[in-house]
């Protein structure tokens, strides 16, 4: 399949999957995201707000703010760049242009200095290939991280294979609410 079919034929069936059901497998993705070892050894970590189809991620981003950990979330940038801005209990943050809940300020951590990160996908595949939205933001973003970096997703996302792109940046890990998949295609070695 090429990669928009791909896009088309995911999108499709997380359209299908009712709220309870959205809320039941994004509780077990939190669960067992806590509970990674590359997780428990962070202390900055980027996590994504999600949309309605994506894994939901309130509950993560909560567990991160009340552990002590200093939480990141994604900020789009003109030129297609994206920075780690860090949010904290006075943070303000707003729709962006995508509808993504976004800070409207805050402190800038360059994705070198990031332990872990939480990244959002329409699908992946089994040695870590991750297709997104298209526009690369992630991708310029995590090419420069040296941390793990998690995939979150349902298992209805995980497709046979994606053709790999050469700007594309592989997971080191994904996790789905029946799982958690080591990749062999990381160049990054989780912790």
């Amino acid at each position: 399949m090429t990669r928009e079919e791909i896009r088309s034929e995911v999108r499709e069936k997380r359209k299908a999957v009712s709220t309870i059901e959205v809320l039941e497998m994004s509780l077990r993705i939190c669960e067992k995201v806590v509970a990674l070892p590359e997780y428990l050894a962070a202390r900055r970590v980027l996590c994504y707000a999600s949309l309605p189809d994506e894994v939901q991620t309130k509950g993560i981003l909560w567990a991160i703010s009340r552990s002590g950990r200093e939480l990141y979330l994604p900020a789009t940038r003109p030129k297609g760049q994206m920075d780690a801005v860090r949010v904290t209990e006075g943070t303000v943050v707003r729709p962006d242009g995508f509808g993504i809940e976004t800070p409207v300020s805050g402190e800038v951590l360059p994705p070198e200095a990031l332990d872990l990160a939480l990244v959002p996908g329409i699908a992946f595949d089994r040695t870590g290939n991750r297709l997104g939205f298209g526009k690369g933001y992630f991708d310029r973003f995590l090419a420069r991280c040296r941390c793990p970096i998690v995939g979150l997703a349902y298992e209805m996302q995980l497709v046979d294979a994606i053709e790999a792109r050469p700007h594309d940046v592989p997971m080191n890990k994904i996790v789905t609410e029946k799982s958690v998949y080591s990749c062999a295609a990381a160049p990054r070695q989780a912790e």
